[in-house]
Parts: structure tokens; sequence; C-alpha cells
């Protein structure tokens, strides 16, 4: 002990004894499970508003499990982030560097995630944001989005409720919508397809979901 004293891995306690010195790097600590209660709701400047915001703690955990810093373990990795509409300001507050490309099918987050880029760079800003989408060529050939098996199919799916209002209708008093319109890179793809009733559908237009929601909800 008086060796390990000279080397300076003990201490000598108030009672004279030499008691040996712990180092936080000599433990491994408590490994994390797969129930984060540790981490908390966004609260204070943190939080948007939005209802699906994802505390910037728990995104950089989730990113640190996952990935590694450009360059560092990474080859100068490019890591793909949908529903970018939260994660720029992550990426600000956290400091850990990660080459990313970010899409979002919002206009409100697009809007956001450019906000916030321009805060970054102040007077020096380079941002041009894309708003082409990429169509799909995997689906092969559609045929028309209100083909009456994709409508039938859409009724029992949905168990003949409209899917802005949930009111229920005879299958002939519901319309073919397309979630993201074709304007805005939709397909006919039946994942892309509900069924709406005529006010809906009158309501919504060629808008998202989002819109629809916030109309009735006036």
């Amino acid at each position: 002990m008086d060796e390990e004293y000279r080397k300076g891995n003990s201490v000598v306690k108030a009672n004279g004894k030499l008691e040996r010195r712990k180092y936080i790097h000599d433990f491994k600590g408590k490994q994390v499970g797969n129930l984060w209660d540790d981490i908390t709701l966004a609260l204070g400047a943190e939080r948007t508003g939005y209802p699906t915001q994802k505390p910037l703690a728990l995104l950089e955990r989730i990113i640190k499990a996952s990935s590694d810093p450009s360059g560092d373990g990474g080859g100068g990795a490019l890591y793909l982030t949908p529903s970018a509409g939260v994660r720029r300001r992550w990426w600000r507050q956290t400091g850990l560097q990660r080459q990313w490309v970010g899409v979002d099918v919002s206009k409100k987050a697009e809007e956001l995630v450019v906000r916030r880029i321009k805060e970054d760079q102040g007077l020096f800003q380079s941002i041009i944001p894309r708003t082409d989408i990429p169509q799909r060529t995997d689906l092969g050939r559609l045929r028309r989005y209100n083909y009456p098996r994709n409508e039938n199919k859409l009724y029992g799916d949905q168990g003949g409720n409209c899917k802005g209002c949930g009111e229920h209708f005879p299958e002939p008093r519901l319309e073919v919508d397309h979630i993201i319109a074709t304007s805005k890179g939709g397909t006919d793809h039946i994942s892309n397809l509900q069924l709406l009733c005529t006010l809906c559908n009158k309501i919504k237009g060629n808008r998202g979901m989002e819109y629809l929601i916030a109309q009735l909800q006036l």
C-alpha cells in the first residue's frame, strides 16, 4: 500500500488508514437497457410545440449509439435523417459532427430546417433547399389511383370511416384521395391512398393531411 501511495493510486483517510483511489475509467458503469425512461420530454427553450418532438438528449443517444463521426471510424460516411424537422437543432447543440442529408414531407419542417441552418451560418449563408421531389421508379406500372380494387381494399382497411373526420359512410360516398398529392411527389400506389368523405376531400385539396386535420379542429 505504501508503494501504491507513492504511485498516486491510494489516498490517506482521516483515520490514517490507506484506501485505494478509484477512477471512473476503471468502471464500465451501468449498461443502458431498452427502456430509456431517464430522458425527459423537451422542455423550456428546447420545446418547439410540435406534438412529436424528440428530446435532444434522446437524439444524441441514438446517434452516438448507431454511428461514428465522419472521418473517425465512419470513413466519411453519409447518414440519412428522415423526418428532419427537429434534427437540425440537435445537430447544432450536441456538437457531434456527422455528414448527413435530411428529408421531410412537411412544408413546415422544411421551413424550420432552412431557418435553423441560416441561424447557424450567420452572414455566410450557402444553403440551397431543394423542392423537387424525385419520382419512385420501383413500383412498376400502377393502375389509376381510383381503381375499384383499391377503393374496396381501402374501405375495408378504414372500416368504412373517413380518414379525415372519422365519420362512417357507405362506400359510394367516400372518395379515393392521395395522402401526398401527386403534384408534391406522391404516387398512385395504394400505400399513398386513403378514403375521405366529399367534404374532407374538398377541404384538403392537394395539401397535406396536417392541413386537413388543422382545419377540422378549428
